[in-house]
């Protein structure tokens, strides 16, 4: 084991941690692979915190103690800038680690040189169970993140050299990870392990809880950035009209959904000729969007002040494909409701 220049640099921002901190540091202490460093990165903490992560008798553990509570984006970038190894790991103060993670992860990096970052599916524990499990391979991870954000920073390890020019944006507070995988995926492949390497506390304190508004928004800025590499006419195609679809929220005119439809033919052109996206994952991805909007139109009333006439007029726009897909679905309906009815008064005959 190399101290002077470690494997792997673990980066763990910590502020307020003390009920999780050892089962994050046991979790880490604990891996098939042990040539790593783990800068603590503490945000100020006013509990125990540090006083736990000290208690660890290992010179690999460092803590660096900021003098004024920045942020999780100022303690990532200064992880970031002090990491020594040849790979970054990233872990939140309040996760934990599979054991095997960081061989596994170190095994895809070291094989495949092309990948500049790994991560793997991860559980969700405490509030709720579930298994989120991200797309595999780098074109369909791109692709994804026109919609989502098809990574999760914390259980993803990345290799130093491709990654240290960039920096975490001061602007784009609790949706920086997402913004940060929407920069670096044009300087190598993204890969993530399709099994659970990492357990994800949930809780009512934590960001995705607390700023859904803020993070939902920002989301949006980072799907129009992406849409943006097209080089579609923005003035034609303003980011106020493509909100009101993306986010679903506001009324619409049968004529902007025209022209939303002529937008993402306009979007598949353009990358043909580009090649920014992968074409099949591209279009995948495009009639998710338009089938969730015609979903919202047609059975949940998602946009505002739609009525029956206003879907029956917007029902004779859609592509062939699209108004065999909700005339089969409305006779689903029908027949399920009528299917219903028949119980009922059958079970009130009887």
């Amino acid at each position: 084991m190399n101290q002077s220049q470690p494997l792997i640099s673990i980066v763990l921002p910590v502020y307020n941690v003390e009920r999780y901190i050892t089962e994050a540091m046991d979790s880490i202490l604990k891996q098939t692979v042990q040539d790593f460093e783990i800068l603590v990165i503490d945000d100020c903490s006013t509990d125990n915190t540090i006083k736990i992560v000290e208690s660890y008798n290992d010179n690999r553990v460092k803590v660096i103690k900021k003098e004024k509570n920045k942020g999780l984006i100022h303690s990532l970038n200064l992880g970031f800038s002090l990491a020594k190894g040849k790979y970054i790991a990233r872990m939140d103060g309040d996760d934990i680690n599979e054991l095997e993670r960081f061989e596994k992860q170190l095994h895809i990096l070291e094989t495949y040189p092309e990948i500049i970052t790994c991560g793997s599916w991860i559980k969700y524990f405490g509030g709720h169970d579930t298994v989120i499990k991200h797309c595999e391979k780098h074109d369909a991870i791109v692709a994804q993140m026109l919609v989502k954000c098809p990574m999760s920073l914390g259980c993803c390890m990345l290799r130093t050299s491709a990654v240290r020019a960039f920096s975490f944006n001061n602007d784009k507070v609790h949706v920086e990870d997402y913004d940060f995988w929407s920069r670096i995926a044009w300087n190598g492949k993204l890969y993530n392990i399709q099994e659970v390497l990492y357990n994800y506390r949930s809780h009512e304190s934590q960001v995705s809880s607390l700023y859904k508004d803020i993070q939902v928004e920002g989301d949006m800025e980072i799907q129009l950035f992406l849409f943006k590499k097209l080089e579609y006419d923005e003035n034609k195609y303003t980011d106020t009209f493509l909100k009101k679809f993306l986010l679903k929220q506001e009324h619409i005119k049968v004529e902007a959904l025209e022209l939303f439809i002529d937008w993402q033919k306009k979007i598949v052109a353009l990358n043909k000729k580009n090649r920014v996206f992968e074409t099949k994952e591209l279009k995948t991805i495009l009639n998710q969007i338009k089938r969730s909007i015609i979903y919202n139109i047609y059975f949940t009333n998602g946009f505002k002040e739609i009525d029956k006439k206003w879907r029956t007029q917007a029902l004779f726009k859609l592509p062939i494909k699209d108004f065999v897909y909700v005339a089969k679905m409305k006779i689903k309906e029908k027949t399920n409701f009528l299917f219903k009815q028949v119980l009922s008064k059958s079970f009130y005959d009887f």
